[in-house]
């Protein structure tokens, strides 16, 4: 018996070493398959995959070096966006070319922060028609609204202008390419805190009410026994008197108890008549 594990002890161990021999030789048949500079289709890959990333994140658009374009959020500055209220953005252009340009759109999407192609809400156009000559300045005020629907998470935000120069040449020039987060509206989150307060006061006066019962019918049935145990102590009591009154009857024959009710002084005897 012994003989036979320790046989079988030993072909365990000649398959682990064969095991680890197969490994080693498909790990060096890799290697050699490798290119002789150290780079691998991945490599090759993942430098395809980054250049990818970045015409998507940034959209191909054609901006007009003359025009400059700068923004300011006026009523949520520090670019938290709650949902369902509306957004204002200021927008300034600056000509600092010699043609006029016409600014026809300012608007803007809200898209995926995973793919930009996958738009989740396209904000209004805003039309101003803004004539921007050499060296003009202007400003318009762009209001947008993230949807009530949408879930509190993060969303790149994406706000740009469109303009055309004299030759009718089009252009565009984003001016707000970012990761916001949209965050629940404070009306919502005003309505949620109510609603819980509402059910907490509602559980507080359940348990109230719940103890107050319990404490009064504990304190009826303390009353009635109370009640009980004064009646039994009433009956079972006597008054001196009427302890004397028996203990007369018991010892003189003829003597009746007296009645209670009478005068302060005692009744009277009657007079016998000679």
């Amino acid at each position: 018996r012994h003989l036979t594990i320790g046989m079988a002890s030993s072909m365990r161990v000649l398959l682990a070493l064969a095991c680890a021999a197969t490994l080693v030789v498909f790990g060096r048949a890799d290697a050699g398959s490798e290119s002789p500079e150290g780079e691998t289709d991945d490599a090759g890959y993942g430098d395809y995959a980054s250049q990818y990333q970045e015409e998507v994140a940034v959209p191909k658009v054609l901006a007009h070096p003359d025009v400059k374009v700068a923004n300011a959020f006026a009523n949520f500055p520090s670019e938290r966006f709650p949902m369902g209220e509306e957004a204002q953005v200021l927008v300034g252009l600056m000509n600092t070319g010699s043609k006029t340009f016409n600014v026809s759109a300012v608007t803007g999407s809200l898209n995926s922060p995973f793919d930009f192609s996958f738009v989740v809400q396209n904000f209004t156009v805003m039309q101003p028609g803004i004539a921007l000559r050499p060296k003009d300045q202007h400003s318009v005020l762009y209001m947008f609204t993230p949807d009530a629907r949408l879930e509190a998470m993060k969303f790149q935000l994406c706000l740009y202008a469109q303009y055309e120069d004299e030759t009718g040449a089009s252009y565009t020039s984003v001016f707000y390419n970012e990761t916001i987060p949209i965050i629940e509206s404070s009306r919502e989150t005003s309505a949620k805190i109510m609603f819980v307060l509402f059910l907490i006061s509602l559980i507080a006066a359940g348990v109230g009410i719940k103890l107050y019962l319990v404490w009064q019918a504990r304190d009826q049935k303390a009353k009635k026994k109370a009640k009980k145990a004064e009646a039994q102590a009433t009956a079972s009591t006597k008054t001196e008197e009427e302890r004397a009154a028996e203990w007369l009857t018991g010892v003189v024959p003829g003597a009746k108890k007296e009645k209670k009710g009478g005068s302060s002084g005692g009744s009277k005897p009657r007079s016998k008549k000679v």
